[in-house]
């Protein structure tokens, strides 16, 4: 039963004890504001990779339907 406790006791210990310090996040607005075309292009990239595979199963549905 001891060690169990002493176990538990490390356990706990260990996860209340604060991480290192974080270092480098800076909070605030942006140092370098992103432009119009950069974000476009973010969108772009974003949505092709979301919406792309199920767009290419939509296209071939009755590709897939067909049984050989």
């Amino acid at each position: 039963m001891a060690l169990a406790a002493r176990l538990v006791r490390s356990m706990l210990r260990s996860a209340a004890r604060p991480g290192p310090v974080r270092r480098g996040i800076i909070s605030g607005p942006p140092q370098h504001p992103v432009g119009a075309g950069e974000s476009v292009l973010s969108f772009v990239a974003f949505f092709a990779a979301c919406l792309g595979p199920a767009a290419w199963v939509l296209a071939h549905l009755e590709d897939y339907k067909k049984r050989d």
